[in-house]
């Protein structure tokens, strides 16, 4: 039999457990784990970009080919090889050939009138459509057919597809009707000197590449003194690619006259590359593999690049995605959820203010690679830390422990990292994948950042000043 005092200090050790077991399921029906947080990104919202780095050369802006009937020359006043300006003389024409070729110039002018006048009702159809739409629209099967046949033929020469953004059509377009109009130029210049001079003259300053014999016609194939940047690039790259991307161009790469210019992407050739100057050349020094299909794009530079080279080498940067005040992290710190319409939903792990964790949707816009920079806390390389006003308390406990277990990242890998929208916070604080119960407690080694000695030296009065109060 136990005695009275013994029942008495049963009943209070009793009282007791039923007290703390009340005091601490309260407000929660389990309990819950505190995690040791060990592997966290501390994200600010930023711009993000996707740059597709490519090998590029130099080569020439445009190729021109001039063709003169064998029965209508005199003689032939240029060799191959031969630097030409506007203007130089070419071919002598035969006196009674003169007005036959005159003819068939002025021909040639009319259908490029003709063509001039299609291509501006085509651009203003869409520059009416894209003042009515968004910005991103993209253009119907009929978008540029107003039951003219002509209209859809263009459509189809230009590359003008359907799903095509209205941005890029205009942008077509109207390279298209810079070129016509330069070609009516060209044919009045030719028409003129023939008619007064009996003379063929170089439309552009440039270099004679060759001079053919074809049939019944001498054709001249002048390469333009003006340069722009070639790049080949695979069929998925091709499909990130967009004309009047960014592109940041550099030459002589790792050396004393390195230098980098601007520029835009403007042309994406629809059918696989084939052999030319810059192919051969990008080929001979492997940088293409011509066994795979492969794509010619276009880099129009914000500058003239007349001493220059043809084929000398460079490296593109092209900005195919951008996003503005999104957060990047780890791709594969993503969790996938299923919602109640079985539609698969992307998450991630985070804290909340409290410090406790959470799991919030959001939007994964692209991927790209980067490099990891190790610390406390893990910062994707080139984001620039902003400066956090301090809560009254913090969001995540902290103790004095030996962080042993955080695993070091070799700071030179690559990662890919997932740019997404969706929290709502500035500076919110994402947790890797690992399944966490919601809403329990966290803690993490204390000091949440090492102490940087650096700044001894630059701010050692601020760090007297927070030590006096």
């Amino acid at each position: 039999m136990l005695s009275k005092k013994a029942k008495i200090i049963a009943v209070i050790m009793g009282l007791i457990v039923v007290v703390n077991a009340y005091l601490l399921l309260k407000d929660n029906d389990v309990i819950l784990k505190k995690y040791y947080i060990n592997d966290a990104h501390f994200a600010v919202a930023k711009d993000h970009e996707k740059m597709l780095p490519l090998d590029a050369i130099v080569t020439s802006s445009n190729e021109h080919f001039i063709a003169a009937p064998v029965q209508a020359v005199n003689e032939v006043l240029v060799t191959e090889g031969q630097t030409v300006n506007v203007l130089s003389e070419l071919v002598v024409f035969k006196q009674q050939q003169t007005e036959k070729e005159v003819a068939r110039l002025q021909t040639e002018r009319a259908a490029y009138t003709t063509e001039l006048a299609e291509l501006e009702k085509v651009f203003l159809q869409l520059d009416s459509m894209s003042s009515e739409t968004q910005p991103n629209s993209s253009m119907a099967s009929d978008s540029i057919n107003d039951g003219e046949t002509l209209n859809v033929n263009l459509s189809v020469e230009l590359g003008i597809e359907q799903g095509t953004p209205t941005a890029e059509g205009i942008a077509i377009i109207q390279r298209a009707i810079a070129e016509t109009t330069r070609q009516i130029e060209l044919l009045d210049s030719q028409i003129t000197q023939l008619s007064e001079y009996n003379l063929l003259t170089s439309p552009v300053e440039g270099v004679v590449k060759e001079i053919v014999l074809e049939g019944d016609s001498i054709i001249f194939n002048i390469q333009s003194s003006n340069k722009k940047i070639i790049a080949y690039v695979t069929p998925k790259q091709w499909q990130e690619i967009e004309l009047e991307q960014f592109t940041e161009i550099t030459l002589f790469e790792g050396q004393d006259n390195e230098f980098t210019l601007d520029g835009v992407v403007s042309e994406k050739q629809q059918i696989p590359a084939r052999n030319s100057i810059a192919f051969e050349e990008m080929k001979r020094h492997e940088k293409i593999n011509s066994s795979e299909t492969i794509y010619e794009i276009s880099i129009l530079p914000n500058e003239d690049l007349f001493d220059l080279p043809v084929g000398t080498l460079a490296s593109a940067n092209i900005t195919v995605n951008q996003v503005f005040d999104s957060f990047g992290i780890h791709e594969d710190w993503l969790v996938q959820k299923a919602t109640d319409e079985d539609e698969e939903t992307q998450y991630v792990y985070m804290l909340d203010e409290n410090g406790k964790t959470t799991l919030a949707s959001v939007e994964e816009l692209f991927t790209y690679q980067t490099k990891l920079n190790q610390r406390e806390a893990l910062l994707i390389e080139g984001e620039e830390e902003e400066e956090v006003v301090q809560e009254t308390s913090p969001r995540i406990q902290t103790v004095k422990l030996t962080d042993e277990n955080v695993v070091k990242e070799d700071k030179d890998e690559l990662t890919n990292v997932a740019v997404i929208s969706g929290p709502n916070e500035l500076s919110p604080i994402f947790l890797n994948e690992k399944e966490r119960n919601l809403n329990a407690p966290t803690f993490r080694p204390y000091p949440l950042q090492l102490f940087d000695r650096s700044q001894i030296d630059s701010q050692w009065q601020l760090i007297l000043e927070y030590w006096l109060k």
